[in-house]
């Protein structure tokens, strides 16, 4: 078992790679990864597709990621982007809009990462997968000048975005997009926490270099964290 805070949790892992979800076959592989965790986790029932989607994929701001690692799909997320000039809807807007509202705002502008999921068969410690995925959501929050990142987690989850990521709880629980298990809204206040969350955690540090790659390809960079340059 990983130590939470040891070096093996925190930096980049040799082999992964996350890029921009874009072809049919990149959305085959989403949706069947994300089927598998939510029906491992009791959250939804089986159906013969064995594809999972929320209706959020296509018409929101914003982008789905895939990670891979030695080009084995390993996991996935998605970041959908608000702000006053894009008007984009966020995923858990139904279940928590009191609480966005009122903590937050909707003058400000707003990353919601949802949908983690990561491959069940994978030897490795869960933890690991998801703060390489959470690279793509923090990518898009330093693209877009954002206030805020938002996740929906279940209640098991919450003592490890809070010691990992510093994530304040901003709802209580909710039953969360016809889910089994209630989810509890947690943001964190980009701006003010990245520069100080980059230096706990390497691995999730945005660089300038990681922007214009992201830009142009679409590719996520997981750079030797010797070599990176100061975070953007």
């Amino acid at each position: 078992m990983i130590t939470i805070g040891t070096q093996v949790l925190t930096h980049a892992h040799p082999g992964f790679a996350m890029h921009c979800v874009a072809t049919r076959d990149d959305w085959s592989r989403v949706r069947s990864l994300r089927y598998v965790n939510l029906l491992n986790q009791g959250d939804i029932l089986a159906n013969p597709e064995r594809s999972y989607q929320d209706g959020h994929d296509r018409r929101s701001e914003g982008a789905s990621f895939l990670l891979t690692r030695d080009r084995r799909a390993t996991g996935t997320v998605r970041a959908t982007l608000d702000s006053p000039l894009r008007c984009g809807v966020l995923p858990s807007l139904d279940a928590f809009g009191r609480e966005i509202r009122s903590s937050i705002g909707m003058d400000r502008t707003t990353v919601e990462a949802s949908l983690f999921a990561s491959d069940p068969a994978s030897n490795l410690d869960r933890r690991v997968t998801l703060l390489h995925l959470l690279k793509g959501p923090l990518l898009i929050c330093t693209l877009a000048n954002a206030d805020w990142l938002i996740i929906a987690v279940r209640e098991d989850e919450i003592g490890f975005y809070r010691r990992m990521l510093n994530m304040e709880i901003l709802s209580g629980a909710e039953t969360f997009w016809g889910m089994a298990a209630p989810r509890v809204l947690m943001g964190l206040q980009y701006r003010e926490h990245a520069a100080l969350l980059f230096k706990r955690i390497p691995l999730l540090a945005v660089t300038d270099a990681d922007v214009r790659e992201y830009a142009a390809s679409g590719f996520v960079r997981f750079a030797d964290p010797t070599r990176r340059q100061h975070a953007a």
